[in-house]
């Protein structure tokens, strides 16, 4: 079967956490496609749901399997832009991991980082991303 990329993605925020401790895993793009600090994105493809787009671009972009995913949140946050004259439809998961380890980056990605929270929100780039962390501090981190 034939598969093809959907005008929708997601953005995956992935984090450890030690009790009132969370790190955050951050990825810097390729200078070619950017060169900017993201978090993990990725395309749906025709074939699969969501959080099946998550767990695979997990393992290709960082080499993290799901196996090494302990929580997949429910999407806290969405926001759209434009690619060209296409509407992108982006919606945001927090990935929790078993921990913080070395990381295999793709060659989409030429740099990684684990930071808090402050340092992460100051390396992103693109103010849809940091209003995804913000709301994910608001949504998550601020109820423990």
């Amino acid at each position: 079967m034939k598969t093809f990329k959907l005008p929708i993605r997601f953005e995956a925020i992935p984090f450890v956490r030690d009790g009132d401790n969370y790190r955050f895993l951050i990825v810097k793009r390729v200078p070619d496609d950017g060169g900017f600090w993201q978090p993990i994105t990725g395309t749906l493809e025709s074939n699969e749901s969501l959080s099946d787009c998550i767990y695979r671009e997990l393992k290709e972009e960082i080499s993290i399997g799901k196996e090494e995913v302990l929580n997949l949140s429910d999407m806290f946050f969405s926001f759209t832009w434009n690619k060209g004259e296409v509407l992108i439809s982006e919606y945001v998961f927090g990935a929790e991991l078993k921990n913080e380890h070395e990381i295999t980056l793709s060659d989409e990605h030429e740099d990684y980082m684990w930071c808090d929270f402050n340092e992460a929100v100051n390396m992103l780039e693109k103010d849809n991303n940091k209003m995804a962390y913000k709301i994910f501090k608001e949504s998550f981190m601020s109820k423990q």
